[in-house]
This record gives C-alpha cells, structure tokens and sequence, in this order.
C-alpha cells in the first residue's frame, strides 16, 4: 500500500510561524484559549470586530511569510512522485491565496475556517481527502501544532508532527512520526508505507 496524499497546516509548518497569538488576544481584548472558539461564543457585534482585528493579523502575516526550510523541495518531490498535495488551516482563504500565489505552491485541496469547522475537528482533513480523491488512512498530516495531530487522528488519517519551530513534547503523544525538518518527511512516508504493507 502507498500514501495517497499529503495534507500539510499552513503557519509554522509551511511558512515560518509569524501569528503573535498572544498579541491577537490582546487586541481582541479579554479572551483566553484559542482564538477562534473564543469568538464563536462572542455576540455577534463583538464578533465582526475581532474578526476583522484577526483578518488584520493573517494579513500581515501572509505579506510577511516565509517559507519553512524543506519547504519547497518537499512540495516539488510530491509533485514528482504525483501525490497530492493539500492543505488545511485556520487562517481565512484570502492570505491562504496570497501566500500561495507569492510563494507560487499549489494544493490539491485546500480547507480553510470558511469551510466548516476546524481543526481540532475532523472535518476539514475529511474534506481535503474528499477534495483530493484519497481514503484518509492512506494520507499522511503534518502540522505544528496539536489541533493538526488531533484532527489527523479523528479523521484516521496518520498525524506526523514538525517540531522546527518550538518546543512540542507535549504533541508527540498524538503523533505517529516526530519530525524536526519537513526533509525528513520522505524517510517517514516510506515507513507508513512499510507498516501498512505489513
């Protein structure tokens, strides 16, 4: 059996992380946890105000991004090998496409907050594998944080956490592979590959 797919996370795992969420929170004003779930409890005009302060940020962030190292050169061995590529994220679809188009990737699938609800739910890996034509078990996620591996998990697809950025320990009980540089990641498809062929 082979890997179908590739779904990766967006800040952190592709790009140099650059979201201060810390920072955001302030912003906003008075909220704790994650950013998102924060809002969906805020009355609406709250809401629409702290929507537009985090599209501000995903902004600036997009305008800012770099690639991670390993970045392009995994991008381009999937694309030689005819594996598709997605990718899921919480950051709105705007910087999603700015980023793509300045640093001139191209997904397969793409899964933003606008699509439905997101990670740490398994809908939007479901999507993408949906989007892509692949079975989740044969489709490898790679993510920087915990929402990414959870999400993996509950969609049965196989959780690989990158650990360049910060210090993750904590994730790594939700993955299947650690990894500390996304060149590393061929090495860990290849054992995937091995495990489901067993």
């Amino acid at each position: 059996m082979k890997i179908a797919a590739v779904i990766f996370d967006l800040d952190g795992t592709l790009t140099q992380p650059y979201l201060d969420f810390d920072r955001i929170r302030s912003d906003i004003g008075n909220i704790d946890g994650p950013i998102l779930e924060a809002m969906e409890r805020m009355p609406s005009s709250q809401r629409q105000k702290a929507l537009e302060i985090l599209h501000r940020h995903e902004q600036e962030a997009a305008e800012n991004s770099c690639l991670n190292p390993g970045a392009r050169d995994i991008h381009t061995w999937l694309h030689s090998l005819n594996i598709p590529i997605g990718l899921v994220t919480r950051n709105q679809r705007s910087s999603v496409e700015y980023i793509c188009k300045v640093h001139n990737l191209d997904f397969a699938g793409i899964v933003t907050r606008e699509d439905g609800p997101a990670k740490p739910d398994a809908f939007p890996i479901l999507r993408a594998c949906e989007l892509m034509g692949v079975l989740p078990q044969e489709t490898v996620v790679v993510g920087d944080y915990l929402f990414d591996l959870i999400s993996a998990r509950r969609a049965g697809a196989h959780p690989v956490l990158l650990t360049t950025n910060k210090n993750h320990t904590d994730f790594s009980h939700e993955a299947d592979y650690t990894i500390s540089s996304l060149n590393e990641l061929p090495d860990v498809i290849n054992n995937i590959e091995k495990v489901m062929g067993a």
